[in-house]
């Protein structure tokens, strides 16, 4: 049987036919929109197998509610040309909307799409911090607008009102917020329990980048982190903060450096001539064993603090990236040099195709198309056209080199 639009009501007369059929004309245009040409209509057996009356005793009531409904005009019945008992279509008006639903007692989809409207409309004078107010009005009125169109109010709700109005109370909570801080201590702020910023993560993203214009479009943007930001280093590294300086290097295993403190720093100095970045963190770790001078940057698609840091560096640095030969490996590459407008150069990204690996998926050859047509990864080419040309991937993972069999500078032979 088919969502009923509502919970049936205590002592609602009609049955499970009526609720179906209900049910039914609130998904078709008519019932989503208000905008339709004809009546709806529903096959009569179709009906009686959705809603569970297709024998016996329930067949016997539907007929019976069918029957009474069309008797007082909620309803026709369209019988049978040559047997004026059989019932092949049930049809509901467009004029007679609001009636059927009222004698369901359930609210009817038109009244819905108000009510709806009516709830973004309110929205849009809560107050918000100035710097959001005017995209925040109109992603309210545009909502507004396609709550009474019939149109998608995603990541909002048509059938749980209640879950809109949290959404809607908490959005301008979070626009206001300052500082960092972890997900979990805000939504005990915000939400007065851990974890309910996590429970909402998603509609909450999408919903702030329909009512920020798009300059927001996850917590992690409002500085509502899952962990804080922050970059694994190896090798020297020297922070001069207002307080005094700080040698990293002196350690002799990798750090984790915070984004703050790298905001914080006056300036940033490393004695290394060139600075590698790794995709794997077990790949890293072995090569920072070697403490063979570079300056070692473990990323995959670089977060902020990364790229606070490769921005910080001084100037006159070489710039590698070491990760995997897959397409999805390059495309880190790719995304390294467009975000932070550095030169970096692939190390050890071959195709390693004497050992059989998994064949590319669907997917990675639509990313393998778009790399080889960006004229910035041109040096890469030739790779990327072997790995279009194998049926597979070939050993395309850094860890598949093994352990590194050079102490310095390139780590692997070439």
């Amino acid at each position: 049987m088919p969502d009923t639009p509502h919970a049936t009501p205590p002592g609602n007369r009609w049955s499970a036919v009526l609720l179906t059929f209900a049910a039914l004309y609130e998904r078709s245009q008519a019932g989503r929109t208000g905008q339709g040409e004809r009546d709806f209509t529903a096959d009569f057996r179709d009906l009686l197998r959705q809603s569970g009356c297709a024998d016996g005793e329930p067949r016997a009531q539907a007929l019976r509610d069918l029957e009474s409904a069309a008797q007082t005009g909620l309803l026709r019945l369209e019988h049978h040309r040559h047997d004026r008992h059989l019932i092949e279509k049930v049809r509901l008006s467009l004029a007679g909307e609001e009636t059927f639903f009222q004698h369901l007692g359930v609210p009817s989809p038109a009244a819905r799409r108000t009510s709806l409207a009516a709830q973004f409309a309110a929205a849009a004078d809560l107050p918000v911090p100035a710097e959001w107010a005017q995209a925040w009005r109109l992603g309210c009125e545009l909502l507004a607008q396609a709550a009474r169109e019939g149109g998608s109010v995603a990541p909002f709700s048509r059938e749980h009102p209640e879950e809109n109005q949290e959404l809607l109370e908490l959005l301008p909570r979070l626009l206001a917020w300052r500082g960092e801080s972890l997900r979990r201590f805000a939504s005990c702020v915000l939400c007065g329990q851990s974890k309910r910023l996590d429970e909402l993560a998603g509609r909450l993203g999408q919903a702030l980048r329909l009512l920020s214009g798009d300059r927001v479009t996850s917590l992690d943007d409002l500085g509502i982190l899952d962990k804080p930001r922050s970059v694994l280093v190896s090798g020297p590294l020297v922070l001069e903060l207002p307080a005094g300086a700080i040698n990293l290097g002196l350690l002799t295993g990798p750090y984790r450096v915070s984004e703050l403190d790298l905001a914080a720093a006056l300036r940033i100095n490393t004695t290394a001539t060139r600075v590698l970045t790794v995709e794997n963190e077990t790949t890293f770790l072995e090569l920072s064993r070697l403490a063979a001078g570079d300056l070692l940057v473990q990323t995959s698609y670089p977060g902020s603090a990364t790229r606070r840091l490769l921005s910080r560096l001084p100037t006159g640095l070489e710039f590698w990236h070491f990760g995997d030969s897959d397409p999805e490996g390059f495309d880190i590459l790719r995304d390294l040099r467009e975000r932070t407008g550095l030169p970096f150069r692939s190390l050890h990204m071959t195709w390693r195709g004497q050992v059989a690996g998994p064949s590319l998926t669907a997917e990675s050859r639509r990313l393998l198309d778009r790399l080889l047509a960006d004229p910035p990864l041109a040096a890469e080419h030739e790779v990327l056209r072997q790995l279009q040309a194998s049926p597979h991937l070939g050993a395309y993972e850094q860890e598949s080199l093994g352990r590194p069999t050079l102490g310095q500078w390139p780590y692997y032979p070439r």
